[in-house]
């Protein structure tokens, strides 16, 4: 369904507004906001998004498709009616599992497309106004703001010479959570009954495996549209919590994800993000929590790794960051996935493929020391290819005189902006 720019400017002027009030009034609570989720134009700029996002139906079965060929005017119109009368209620959410690299998996809800257009259409709403007193250390799932920034944020602490690092990982964060406990907390922002019922029964709808379907009075289910919002409103008691520590050592978090730097209180700094959590009823995973000198190790965060080590040209010990072994053998498994001997493609859909890949990993990882990984991936992806077309001819090899780098780059179009690298990577 098209929008024209008026429509998306009215909701983007109500999130102005709303965070407007929010930022200049911190104990202001919102008591009439249930009507701004169903205007239509607040559906319509949430189904956009949704839209965007794609993604699979829900236990309902519905698809995008399905509902673009019924008709999505109709499809809003409905939703609007259910909100406006309260009848809506939200169907379980279909539980699905995503296999992880240690070989474990990792479990996923996936809400009805209908619920998750109410779902963006309630974060449309509510968002700006927990937004506007969230902390600056927080960068996961949050507007304008990146995991980019949050690794530099890390670089810049390390070359402040904050040497010792708690890498910690909150156990099943998103499973934890307690309702009573989210839903007190968005009540001193929201005073509004109708839209705290609307978060309850997102809360408890539940997820179904299978045909049986489970409930739980703890809990935001990851992929909801919601939920990570949820998580942010409850995971700010974290960085609210260590504000008196600040002084000691800087906690950097990107939603369940946490890093802390300092220079001589690391397992202070330890003991104290445990005492937050357990008041929290969140816990630290003992696996994945480690206490690092980077002066003699790395530790990986969102995808890099860093280390800090002596800088010749400089004379001390400064940052480093690249992309870690994991990300690594992440994009290769892609690559490798893409330019499978198994697929009967044409090899101009296999390097558009690539290159998509490529694109999005090189942006990512370019404002780190990526040099040396880039070199390798170039490498890597380039014999794939020639390998995929080696095997379409039913030949061995890897066909480098056949496919030389000027057939691959000037005749293909193969990703070739790999020159990103700001510096030579760690060796």
């Amino acid at each position: 369904m098209e929008r024209d720019l008026t429509t998306t400017d009215k909701v983007q002027e109500l999130q102005r507004k709303l965070y407007l009030k929010a930022k200049s009034e911190p104990k202001f609570r919102f008591y009439a906001l249930y009507d701004k989720i169903y205007r239509m134009d607040v559906l319509g700029k949430a189904w956009q998004k949704v839209r965007q996002n794609n993604g699979s139906a829900g236990v309902d079965g519905k698809s995008i498709e399905d509902i673009e060929t019924t008709g999505v005017e109709v499809f809003l119109k409905e939703i609007q009616e259910e909100l406006r009368t309260e009848t809506y209620n939200p169907q379980p959410a279909k539980r699905v599992y995503i296999p992880k690299p240690d070989g474990r998996k990792r479990p996923l809800s996936i809400p009805t497309i209908k619920d998750r257009v109410v779902q963006m259409a309630l974060k449309i709403v509510i968002e700006p106004i927990f937004e506007s007193g969230f902390e600056d250390n927080s960068y996961g799932y949050r507007p304008k703001r990146s995991a980019q920034q949050a690794v530099l944020e890390i670089r810049k602490y390390l070359n402040y010479g904050l040497n010792q690092c708690v890498d910690a990982d909150l156990e099943d964060c998103f499973g934890s959570i307690p309702h009573q406990e989210l839903l007190d907390m968005i009540a001193e922002r929201i005073l509004d009954g109708k839209v705290m019922r609307l978060i309850k029964l997102f809360l408890k709808a539940g997820v179904m495996e299978g045909n049986q379907i489970s409930k739980n009075d703890k809990g935001t289910p990851q992929g909801g549209v919601i939920s990570p919002l949820l998580a942010n409103i409850y995971l700010d008691r974290i960085d609210k919590g260590w504000k008196p520590f600040t002084k000691y050592a800087r906690l950097i978090r990107y939603a369940d994800d946490l890093v802390i730097l300092t220079e001589y209180t690391v397992w202070k700094a330890f003991r104290y993000l445990e005492s937050i959590t357990n008041r929290l009823k969140l816990k630290l995973s003992i696996s994945k929590t480690k206490i690092i000198n980077t002066d003699e190790e790395s530790f990986d965060f969102l995808g890099y790794s860093f280390k800090r080590a002596i800088n010749l040209k400089r004379n001390k010990r400064v940052a480093y960051f690249w992309p870690s072994k994991k990300a690594e053998q992440k994009i290769k498994a892609r690559i490798k996935q893409i330019t499978s001997d198994k697929r009967t493609v044409k090899v101009g859909q296999v390097v558009n493929e690539a290159n998509a890949a490529i694109r999005g990993w090189v942006n990512y990882f370019k404002i780190g020391n990526s040099t040396k990984k880039f070199g390798n991936i170039r490498w890597y992806v380039k014999n794939r290819i020639r390998k995929f077309m080696m095997g379409r001819k039913r030949e061995r090899g890897y066909g480098c005189k056949e496919y030389p780098e000027n057939y691959l780059y000037n005749k293909l179009g193969l990703y070739s902006g790999y020159n990103l690298g700001k510096a030579k990577a760690l060796r």
